[in-house]
């Protein structure tokens, strides 16, 4: 799909110059953290999947454990499952077996003491083994870094303009917890060589979060100094291999992405306090398939330069406040929707930066509606239609979309009502009458979904 030679991506390139390409940043994210996990024990992941499969079958084991649980002041949760493809999952299983660290250790001690099972030997060593729990608090300390990230790029607002800097700030973070803060700082992250041995930190510098730098001056992990050894090689590994991942998949310097914050309602409206004022042709000239036409160039940088001056003369928090306390400013699409409502000087600069916020930055909201696909159209539901799915899945988002929380308390329309009708409910596919549709242009779409050229031309 987007390999460099001979795939989906080269060829969309070669037919359409100008092209704006973007790969999916939760899936990158993700294969940035699986390949980086690999370079920690396996014995981790055994080990979780191993509690998880002694209890999951059993409720008189759980009822056990859950004893221990209560003795011990922990809430009674259950142990959750591992993910076979999804790393980023695991975050929630090892949070999970480090809440009910102390309930499992004494659970296993007396199931392995009591009974002796093979299946609880393994298990057993590895809860009493403290290089085992550092592994679990590494994890439950670095893994929420790409977690975070993809949960903030998973959500439906407009944040293409926040993708590039949070990318440079996950890349930042991951650096200085292994090298050297000036040589970070100071350097381009284009330049930086993650493999380079004179920049990075001793391991007693590393910093692995404050569980693992809590329990690593223990007396028995201090014992072992060969164990400590390999423990804080395979951290700095662990960042290496995500440093070097998240560089393979980016580019630090990208000449569109790093561009788009010049948008921000923020830098929109304050660019003209500076002592140079900006132009959006640099912007403009990264996307040549957006602005085809050249007199059209000056129109949205006048439009652009001229924003300022007519935002001063309104209330600033009718613009840049946003109703909602959680956040101070106001998403982008609404302000410059907005700002077209406002300005018809700024209509076609508005028009503009609709359309290059509406890049795509992750296929999180794609996937949203195959998995709505999946549940409505079951094994007992196989002969329902594309066109009843699409009503359903139509129907789901306006109710969303219309604020309400679910169709109980949604209240339809007088123009919704007003289409329940015999004759635009149940059209018969053979034989298309015009007079059943509200509308010409309804009647055209249909017409064309369907392949009815004839009537279509009629």
């Amino acid at each position: 799909m987007m390999g460099q030679h001979n795939s989906v991506v080269s060829r969309l390139r070669e037919s359409c110059p100008g092209i704006f390409l973007m790969k999916c940043v939760c899936h990158s994210a993700h294969l940035c953290a699986s390949e980086a996990c690999k370079q920690l024990p396996r014995a981790l992941e055994d080990m979780a999947r191993n509690i998880f499969n002694f209890l999951k079958s059993s409720s008189k084991r759980q009822a056990e454990l859950k004893q221990f649980q209560m003795f011990l002041n922990l809430k009674p949760h259950k142990m959750l499952h591992p993910s076979q493809t999804r790393w980023l999952s695991l975050i929630a299983v090892v949070s999970r077996i480090l809440e009910q660290w102390d309930s499992l250790k004494l659970y296993f001690t007396d199931t392995y003491l009591s009974q002796r099972l093979i299946s609880t030997e393994t298990i057993y060593y590895g809860l009493n083994d403290p290089f085992m729990k550092l592994g679990f608090l590494f994890l439950n300390w670095s893994l929420p870094l790409f977690t975070r990230f993809n949960m903030y790029f998973q959500t439906e607002q407009v944040v293409i303009l926040e993708l590039h800097d949070k990318i440079i700030n996950l890349s930042k973070e991951i650096l200085l917890c292994f090298l050297k803060r000036s040589y970070v700082l100071q350097t381009p992250l284009d330049n930086i060589n993650p493999n380079n041995g004179e920049f990075q930190l001793i391991d007693s510098g590393l910093y692995l979060g404050v569980g693992v730098m809590d329990l690593v001056n223990d007396p028995k992990v201090l014992a072992d100094n060969v164990r400590r050894k390999d423990f804080f090689k395979r951290c700095r590994d662990f960042f290496i291999v995500a440093a070097m991942e998240i560089k393979k998949r980016y580019n630090m310097s990208d000449p569109v992405l790093s561009k788009l914050h010049m948008l921000k309602p923020e830098n929109a409206i304050s660019h003209a306090f500076r002592e140079t004022s900006p132009t959006l042709l640099n912007l403009i000239k990264v996307l040549p398939r957006v602005v085809t036409e050249p007199q059209m160039i000056q129109i949205i940088d006048d439009g652009w330069r001229c924003l300022p001056i007519l935002v001063s003369t309104l209330d600033y928090d009718i613009i840049v406040k946003s109703t909602d306390p959680k956040t101070k400013v106001v998403p982008a699409d609404l302000f410059w929707t907005t700002i077209k409502k406002l300005f018809s000087e700024c209509e076609i600069l508005a028009n503009y930066a609709l359309i290059i916020l509406s890049l795509p930055h992750s296929n999180a909201n794609c996937e949203r509606v195959f998995s709505s696909v999946n549940c409505l159209k079951t094994k007992l539901r196989s002969r329902l239609n594309t066109t009843t799915i699409n009503g359903v899945l139509h129907a789901k988002q306006n109710i969303k979309s219309s604020g309400s929380n679910n169709c109980v308390k949604f209240t339809p329309t007088d123009d919704m009502l007003s289409r329940m009708t015999k004759k635009l409910l149940y059209i018969s596919d053979s034989h298309h009458d015009l007079k059943d549709y509200p509308t010409a242009a309804a009647a055209a779409v249909e017409l064309v979904e369907e392949g009815d050229l004839a009537m279509f031309n009629a």
